[in-house]
């Protein structure tokens, strides 16, 4: 990785350790988690048919550990990757508190600390954005799937000026109704340089990118997801997608 890649990456870490417990309170204030939980298990039905015993997940860019959650809190076994030291303080927490047993890593998304392979399924959520190469991650992570594992993918344009706009509406209150202030959005920007999909990731943006790093069959699974789950401004872009490695 050049000297530039890992100046970004130690931004994005900066910044997640910077932001994490208002993060912490936005996600606390998502909709209901029973429905995220049947959205993953939907999924995961429709990737594994045949698969009925626990599934070996990993989970990368962990943050507060609501994916890691949600699949432990499903019978799977779950490794979890989080560079953020504050982020890595409170999925223990939240992990402790949900009484799950999560393997907690420290490490990146991109590259993976050493972990091994044989993994059913790799998940993240909201982290392709924070990536200087994403096709490059995704190619990585299939090389810790097992032949016939696959990618479960979720992320959205959350950067657009249509959520700026928003902030200026709600008087800079996020999601969790917390003032946020200029602060929050200036230390967005500073994420900008280096970051290919800084403004967000659609879902012809994902089936690109997996298609790109030699994953088969892209699935489109949107429609698993109730309109309340995001903001308006938000939900039209969400992306779902999920693919499968070769075998």
């Amino acid at each position: 990785m050049s000297l530039s890649s890992q100046m970004v990456r130690e931004k994005v870490r900066r910044y997640w350790d910077w932001r994490a417990e208002s993060f912490r309170a936005d996600i606390a204030a998502t909709p209901d988690r029973d429905a995220w939980l049947a959205v993953y298990a939907n999924a995961t039905e429709r990737l594994f048919p045949e698969t009925p015993e626990p599934l070996r997940v990993l989970d990368v860019g962990t943050g507060t550990g609501f994916v890691a959650i949600a699949f432990a809190e499903l019978g799977h076994e779950v490794v979890a990757v989080e560079p953020a030291p504050a982020m890595r303080e409170i999925a223990a927490k939240e992990f402790a508190d949900a009484g799950v047993r999560v393997d907690l890593r420290d490490g990146y998304a991109f590259p993976l600390p050493d972990l091994g392979a044989g993994f059913d399924l790799v998940t993240c959520r909201n982290v392709l954005w924070t990536l200087t190469d994403p096709v490059a991650a995704l190619r990585e992570w299939r090389g810790v799937l097992r032949p016939g594992g696959a990618v479960l993918l979720s992320d959205g344009m959350w950067n657009t000026w249509r959520q700026e706009a928003r902030l200026l509406r709600t008087g800079w209150r996020s999601r969790a109704d917390a003032p946020v202030g200029w602060r929050f959005l200036a230390a967005y920007l500073r994420l900008r340089r280096g970051l290919p999909y800084y403004r967000g990731i659609d879902y012809t943006r994902a089936d690109r990118l997996l298609r790109e790093a030699g994953y088969q069959s892209p699935l489109r699974l949107d429609h698993l997801m109730d309109r309340g789950f995001y903001e308006p401004e938000t939900i039209d872009a969400h992306c779902l997608a999920a693919a499968w490695a070769p075998r």
